[in-house]
């Protein structure tokens, strides 16, 4: 777009990064409590910055929080559930430890999975030794669930 279209008052803030949280009539939207703490703390540095752009990512932070609710499981223990740590190991030996969360915590290259993707939706309600099959878009993945657990190992 030529500069001649564009406001030199107005900065351009970019995009704010994903859309507005829409729920579904009777949806709930879950965060662990440690995820609804750094969504707040990002809120306040949002808040602290003067700019277009942060009082862009300010406003969604304050949409998207108040569509949360806090889970905290109350799954037995050593079952995979929403806000626990899962390790699994692949047909190869491979390990990796994951955090089953919300949508809005996900973040792959920090263990956090949300619990809509396919390997966190099948590990829901397994337990120490208990093999699944997930499917991916290079085919089939079987992995065998080594450890369950409430804190981080």
């Amino acid at each position: 777009m030529s500069k001649a279209f564009t406001s030199e008052e107005t900065p351009d803030v970019g995009p704010l990064g994903r859309a507005l949280p829409r729920l579904a009539p009777g949806e709930v939207r879950y965060v662990t409590p440690e995820g609804q703490a750094a969504l707040r703390a990002t809120l306040d540095a949002a808040r602290a910055d003067a700019t277009p752009a942060g009082k862009a990512r300010a406003a969604l932070l304050e949409a998207t929080l108040a569509t949360l609710t806090p889970l905290v499981s109350d799954a037995p223990p050593g079952e995979a559930a929403f806000g626990r740590w899962v390790t699994v190991e692949d047909e190869a030996g491979a390990r990796t430890t994951w955090r089953l969360v919300g949508p809005d915590e996900a973040d792959a290259r920090r263990g956090l999975l949300g619990v809509s993707a396919p390997l966190a939706s099948a590990l829901l309600g397994r337990r120490q030794g208990d093999e699944i099959e997930v499917e991916r878009p290079g085919g089939a993945r079987r992995v065998t669930v080594v450890a369950v657990s409430d804190a981080r190992p």
